[in-house]
């Protein structure tokens, strides 16, 4: 049987002409993703023409400007992006910057060994406090609806009480930046009927929600559970008649409890 070579099939004016098709369609042309996805096109190109990238620029396209997704880290370069970011008001938290596009590139060269190994000694190089970060978060919109989007995805609760016990920060921010945590939710395209409608209600758990957040401080007047419990606000008039008779049946008269 005689022998095949590797890469029989492809010549240089194919390997272009794949490439150019494939940049038309607005597919990844960076080395990584074509080692993980065309690994044939790949090897033709380096057998045909020496390297990746050469193929590229036989095709008419840059690579290094257009197609090279990895930049030239070095610790010098780390620190001027991070103290920029910080002038500007970017919110630098290992969160945020993980999770927003601008950012993430960065935030992973920081944490490799061979340049600072975590993104806390980045900050510290950077003449930043990596407390003060954590502490600080910038909120805007878009940010929480992004945000709600994700937990949503993840399959994370989005009721109200699931949110201030798991992300009180997103909750809190929500709630002033859409005037109630069921408006973020809509302006998020979620319907808040979709995440409450799995509950079921009954007297008993209507009273121990109230309890619950009577022991812990929650402003128990109508106006602050409508905006901010309004599935537990609406049960509560269903079965009981009207929000004061709900809240009167668990012993509560006063809408604040008061912690000595």
């Amino acid at each position: 049987m005689p022998y095949k070579r590797r890469n029989e099939g492809w010549d240089q004016d194919k390997i272009v002409g794949q490439i150019k098709s494939l940049a038309h369609e607005g597919e990844d042309l960076s080395y990584n993703e074509m080692a993980r996805r065309r690994q044939g096109l790949l090897a033709a190109a380096n057998y045909h023409f020496g390297s990746w990238a050469e193929a590229v620029n036989s095709a008419g396209i840059d690579y290094e400007n257009e197609v090279r997704k990895i930049p030239k880290w070095n610790k010098e370069r780390i620190i001027d992006e991070i103290q920029e970011a910080h002038e500007e008001g970017v919110d630098l938290s290992w969160t945020n910057v993980t999770t927003d596009r601008d950012y993430s590139a960065l935030a992973y060269a920081a944490i490799r060994d061979t340049q600072f190994g975590s993104w806390d000694a980045a900050l510290e190089a950077a003449g930043l406090d990596p407390a003060d970060i954590r502490r600080y978060e910038a909120w805007d919109e878009e940010k929480i609806i992004r945000r709600i989007k994700q937990r949503r995805k993840a399959g994370n609760p989005l009721n109200s009480k699931a949110m201030q016990e798991q992300d009180s920060k997103l909750f809190n921010a929500a709630l002033n930046y859409f005037d109630g945590w069921d408006k973020a939710l809509e302006a998020a395209g979620i319907d808040p009927e979709d995440v409450y409608k799995r509950r079921r209600w009954s007297k008993d758990i209507i009273r121990e929600e109230i309890i619950e957040l009577f022991e812990h401080g929650e402003d128990l007047a109508a106006p602050n559970m409508r905006r901010n419990h309004s599935s537990l606000y609406s049960a509560a008039c269903k079965y009981f008649g009207t929000w004061t008779k709900a809240r009167e049946a668990c012993g509560i008269y006063r809408n604040y409890h008061r912690r000595t």
